[in-house]
């Protein structure tokens, strides 16, 4: 087929000349289906299928629509999708450098997409483009590599100096009561004056072992009475603005993010990394897995433990808190 004869309403469609790579017929074909209205854009049901995910939270919805949105900017068209191009597109993220967990996160929700356009009939039913892929595996060493690592005592009091010395005072205040508690940011920053009384009460966590209560360790004491004496707007971290999502620690997030790489600390060291940090420090103060499980946050795989306990008090919980003490004299670290 030549390109002299492509008529205007046609090339409208096709937006590069990628169709002129393929064989004659398949010229042909794709000339027809696009003559015919049957070239049916990839996201042409993207709102819909947005829409069909009922009970998702508004962030995941619009995690999943971006990512198909992106995997679309190389498959314009449903006819684009085959399983060859689709395994061929796959080994290109791997050589390009994208992690396995990555790529698979990708894959799950283009093949949902996918199935939701089979329901509504808009591509057939026997299709199976995303199905008896290669995908690419991590290995056992790089899902070490990529766990959270913890900072060391003196590297966390030396995070959170930095935090003072910048004249950072809300952020520190934040991270002393991160090394405290092993809190994640969103849990502390969404923290209300009212919750942060008698103990620390964590109502909106990520799981439901994340709802919790955790004591108030002396280290921290004074300053939660500070900041509940001054906030303006009913939350402990007074004056951050939530996102579209309900978010509010989002600002402080890219402030600590700066904050540690500055102090040389990698990817594997995040504002979560405290977690990791006191959960080892109540280890090596003799403390029982399942009292800092409870503590943290943690679940806990025991069938006594995890399914039939109540948990531990506030009492035993204390106890093993205040057996967490950070070198304070060290200077540095």
């Amino acid at each position: 087929m030549e390109r002299g004869i492509r008529r205007e309403g046609l090339e409208a469609d096709w937006k590069d000349d990628r169709i002129y790579d393929l064989p004659e017929f398949e010229q042909a074909e794709r000339f027809a289906s696009i003559a015919v209205g049957t070239a049916l854009p990839f996201t042409e049901h993207l709102d819909d299928y947005g829409a069909s995910l009922h009970g998702k939270e508004q962030k995941t919805i619009d995690q999943r629509k971006a990512r198909i949105q992106k995997f679309a900017e190389d498959f314009p068209k449903v006819q684009d999708v085959t399983r060859k191009k689709v395994q061929k597109w796959v080994n290109d993220q791997a050589a390009e450098g994208r992690s396995p967990k990555t790529i698979q996160g990708y894959v799950s929700d283009v093949r949902s997409y996918w199935n939701y356009l089979i329901s509504i009939e808009a591509v057939p039913e026997e299709s199976a483009p995303f199905d008896k892929l290669s995908l690419p595996r991590a290995s056992s060493k790089g899902r070490a590599d990529d766990r959270r690592a913890p900072y060391t005592p003196k590297d966390a009091v030396r995070v959170y100096r930095a935090a003072l010395a910048e004249g950072d005072a809300l952020l520190a205040d934040l991270i002393l009561l991160g090394m405290h508690t092993g809190a994640r940011i969103e849990e502390l920053c969404s923290l209300k004056v009212e919750h942060a009384k008698d103990f620390i009460d964590i109502r909106d966590a990520k799981t439901g072992a994340g709802v919790r209560q955790v004591p108030i360790h002396p280290a921290v004491k004074d300053m939660l009475e500070r900041r509940r004496k001054e906030s303006s707007d009913g939350y402990v971290f007074s004056g951050l603005k939530a996102n579209k999502y309900g978010d509010r620690s989002n600002t402080m997030s890219a402030r600590f993010s700066r904050l540690k790489t500055d102090l040389g600390f990698g990817p594997s060291h995040v504002f979560h990394s405290f977690r990791n940090t006191l959960a080892t420090m109540m280890e090596n103060a003799g403390v029982l897995e399942g009292i800092a499980a409870d503590t943290v946050g943690h679940k806990k795989q025991t069938m006594t433990y995890g399914l039939y306990s109540g948990g531990a008090s506030l009492e035993v919980k204390q106890k093993a808190l205040e057996l967490v003490q950070y070198p304070w004299s060290a200077e540095g670290g």
